[in-house]
């Protein structure tokens, strides 16, 4: 799957667990959806920012594509301040 800034998203894996800031889609955090702000060529290369409020980084196989959404980025840097 190819993701983009301003996607939106779910964590879906379980590999980190589930906690504030790695939301489990469905489990005891929610449905807390994430936009994707950053993304890198390596390592936990996709950064994503939750509606809850907190950040992480992730792989691909991590998340899961929500819908495809255009975002003003400038916007959103600013709300990661």
């Amino acid at each position: 799957m190819q993701f983009k800034i301003g996607d939106k998203v779910k964590y879906i894996s379980g590999e980190w667990y589930d906690s504030e800031n790695n939301p489990l889609w469905g489990n005891e955090h929610g449905k807390i959806k994430g936009t994707i702000y950053e993304i890198q060529d390596i390592g936990l290369n996709i950064s994503v920012k939750w509606d809850n409020g907190t950040q992480n980084t992730y792989n691909t196989k991590d998340l899961e594509l929500i819908k495809k959404e255009k975002v003003d980025i400038r916007k959103l840097n600013q709300s990661l301040i």
